[in-house]
């Protein structure tokens, strides 16, 4: 009977919140009921925008915000009778011609490093003068003024860093490709910051000066995980093998996930065609792209995935809640393996997949890797080809959860941001659209369908898709057009996958990728790595832009 009422209570503290919850709030009485959280921050946003607010509401709201982003920034500046908030908020919209016609204040604000890299030399010295009270910036001004910024900025390597790291591709081609001394590298080295810089001169592959300068660089303890890898790749591409063995060695040792380990296994193995990489790779209990490698090249399956079919009759839990599944998530911190598996069960029914097996996972240390198919009805019209697709960009985009929001106020299953919800339900010709719509999951999936639709007219490999669900088609077009992607060399298509220029779709891309290839699979399809890898090197089977 103590078991029961404990459970009880987890299953009352788990469903109660919906008796809260509606879509937008009428009033500003409902934030006073729900946790500060990136949830709440999405719903203040909304009301901010759709809702007659106050400056002493709007107010009220700013010190209930969890994370003030640029986004809801700007919304709070619309609403707060404060001519600070005001004035920033013009300030950072202003186009630089148009900004630099203002006031001191405004243009420090205002000005980016990239803008002031397109000023002339005695427009940047005037500016230097003009803001003389404003230190970041009159520091920055100072440097960009000078005839030769690369050596003036080496003077201080804090400017090195801070300029290089934000002054946009075309301006570090043109000004900082220049060979670096290794004692310049070996002071940069120990700087903040530094790490991004390793990450930027890799990936942006034109930097040909700055790479070959990295070759020097001695490992100290501010260097992270990924810079090292980094520095391996880089080692590899002027065959420097031996270095890049070693420095894959260091970076297995200071990752933490398993996704990483199995990567620096991955290139171990391609430099040395050493079968004992391989199996390494083969007890890695991760579903990746570098574990999938292994595995056909041994023939061997996998045997920890699990792809639950669950006919169970819907749970009494609104999916569409975006604070139920929030409270879910701080219910479960500091549960330990049983009490997870026992949650679970609660959540064993045909509309709640995607919470079970995120559970289940949990339970079970990851050991075991649940590719759900939730709502398959809603996509049985659709070619195995796009199921599979959209299964993989789902379940790396929410684990399929319905009520999920992103930092950035992505929604739902598919995380689509605000304005291309808006604009696909325009397309649509859908009456009454409300943003909180996008946690149906019939609405989730037919918008990523239309959605792949348009991309797919571009792009013809599920990676390249992937690339620009995440971070755009235009972001995908500008980086097969450098020609410094997927060309014939030794490690290719491998090394632009390591290179992709943004971290989040770097990493991204590969983990669709692993999902796609799974869930074809799981429908019955004849998909593998190596074929998809191969194509890639196939202008007319890749893209569309290059043909």
């Amino acid at each position: 009977m103590l078991y029961n009422k404990k459970r009880m209570i987890i299953w009352l503290s788990l469903i109660l919140p919906v008796l809260l919850f509606a879509k937008l709030p009428q009033d500003i009485s409902f934030f006073d009921h729900v946790p500060k959280s990136i949830e709440k921050d999405y719903y203040i946003y909304r009301f901010l925008n759709e809702r007659n607010v106050s400056s002493n509401d709007a107010e009220k709201l700013l010190s209930e915000a969890k994370v003030v982003n640029l986004k809801l920034f700007k919304s709070f500046a619309k609403r707060i009778d404060d001519s600070g908030f005001k004035k920033a908020s013009k300030c950072l919209k202003l186009k630089t011609d148009a900004l630099l016609a203002t006031d001191s204040e405004c243009i420090a604000i205002g000005l980016s490093v990239r803008d002031a890299m397109s000023l002339d030399k005695n427009k940047l010295r005037s500016l230097y003068k003009e803001l003389k009270g404003y230190r970041d910036i009159n520091e920055t001004l100072k440097v960009l003024s000078s005839d030769d910024v690369f050596d003036e900025s080496l003077k201080n390597k804090k400017d090195f860093i801070d300029i290089f790291n934000s002054c946009g591709a075309k301006n570090r081609s043109a000004v900082f490709d220049k060979p670096l001394s290794k004692e310049d590298i070996d002071e940069l080295s120990h700087m903040t910051g530094f790490n991004r810089t390793i990450e930027i001169i890799l990936t942006q592959r034109d930097l040909k000066n700055l790479q070959k300068s990295l070759l020097s660089v001695n490992i100290n303890k501010k260097f992270d995980a990924d810079s090292i890898f980094f520095l391996g790749l880089n080692a590899l591409e002027f065959n420097q093998k031996n270095k890049a063995i070693h420095l894959f060695e260091k970076a297995y040792d200071k990752y933490y996930y398993r996704f990483d380990k199995d990567k620096t296994l991955f290139w171990r193995y391609l430099i040395t065609k050493n079968d004992k990489y391989l199996d390494e790779l083969l007890e890695s209990f991760d579903v990746n792209i570098y574990t999938i490698y292994a595995r056909e090249k041994k023939s061997e399956k996998f045997t920890n995935i699990i792809s639950p079919q669950i006919k169970t009759a819907k749970a009494n839990y609104d999916i569409q809640d975006p604070f139920l599944w929030l409270n879910l998530l701080r219910e479960i911190k500091d549960k330990n393996t049983t009490q997870l598996d026992k949650l679970s069960s609660n959540f064993r029914h045909i509309n709640t997949i995607g919470q079970y097996s995120f559970l289940q996972e949990r339970a079970h240390g990851f050991e075991h890797s649940y590719f759900p198919m939730p709502f398959y009805n809603l996509l049985e019209n659709y070619s195995k080809d796009r199921i599979a697709l959209i299964l993989a960009l789902g379940r790396q985009e929410s684990r399929f959860i319905p009520a999920s929001i992103s930092t950035s106020y992505a929604l739902g299953m598919m995380q689509f941001m605000p304005f291309l919800a808006k604009a696909m339900a325009k397309k649509k010709k859908i009456k009454n659209f409300d943003l909180d719509d996008m946690f149906k999951p019939k609405i989730a999936y037919s918008f990523a369908n239309t959605h792949l639709d348009y991309l797919s007219k571009y792009l013809h490999n599920p990676i390249l898709i992937a690339y620009a669900y995440n971070g755009g088609i235009g972001f995908v077009r500008r980086l097969l057009k450098t020609g410094d992607f997927f060309t014939k060399s030794e490690y290719e298509p491998y090394l632009s996958m390591e290179l992709i220029p943004y971290s989040e779709s770097r990493r991204y891309g590969k983990k669709v990728l692993a999902n796609y290839i799974i869930y074809s699979q799981l429908l019955g399809r004849s998909v593998s790595f190596k074929s998809l890898s191969q194509n890639l090197m196939t202008p007319k089977r890749r893209d569309e832009f290059e043909n």
